[in-house]
């Protein structure tokens, strides 16, 4: 499935994932499709939040890293100070997508 033609020119939307959903399922309404796109990012959002990572064949991997406490600058006053440890999220893409990024015939 390629979003080169119809996707916005500001990026892909939410709405827009709806409206894909829509077209290539004639059987379902826009709602149908709306709630299969919300349970699919709600599957993945709980994944992530027990520590689960997320892994989409020929798209990539979301995981959730432990970033450990750190020395930092606030940039507006100068003030040194130390940030806690926390969880944060990477991801990292599967070949076929760097791949398709990289291509040198790729719309600019």
């Amino acid at each position: 499935m390629t979003f080169k033609k119809s996707a916005p020119p500001h990026g892909l939307t939410k709405a827009h994932l709806v409206d894909v959903v829509y077209r290539r399922h004639g059987g379902l309404t826009k709602r149908e499709a709306a709630e299969v796109v919300d349970a699919i990012f709600l599957t993945v959002k709980s994944s992530l939040s027990h520590g689960r990572p997320v892994q989409i064949t020929n798209f990539g991997t979301f995981e959730v890293t432990k970033r450990p406490g750190r020395h930092g600058v606030n940039p507006t006053s100068g003030e040194k100070l130390f940030i806690p440890p926390h969880r944060g999220l990477s991801f990292r893409p599967a070949r076929k997508l760097r791949d398709l990024v990289d291509s040198p015939d790729k719309e600019k």
